[in-house]
């Protein structure tokens, strides 16, 4: 019998089964393949910074932007919309590597 609501949702996602999922997994093992294009973001992020600060908010990791602009173009989203989708997203959560505990950006 069908129940009326379901009291706990569950905790961690569930693997999704659609073609931009499939997507997603296949250039996330092009990015896990090609560790270089992260660590040439993270320079270019640092290029010029004598002091690093140790205080403040982290931020994204420079692979997590990487991640999250491949989302920005693929999908032609603005900076607002991709913010959004992001938030919003499993699938974008799971690809730009953002866990329960992080804190999401939100523009």
């Amino acid at each position: 019998m069908r129940k009326k609501n379901q009291k706990h949702l569950p905790l961690l996602a569930v693997n999704i089964d659609h073609p931009p999922e499939a997507e997603l997994k296949g250039i996330n093992k092009i990015l896990d393949e090609n560790h270089i294009i992260n660590e040439m973001v993270f320079q270019d992020f640092n290029r010029g910074v004598k002091n690093r600060r140790s205080t403040g908010a982290e931020g994204m990791s420079s692979e997590q932007v990487v991640r999250a602009a491949i989302i920005k173009q693929w999908e032609g989203f603005s900076y607002e919309d991709l913010s959004f989708h992001i938030v919003d997203s499993r699938s974008y959560w799971n690809f730009c590597g953002i866990g329960i505990a992080h804190n999401v950006f939100v523009l």
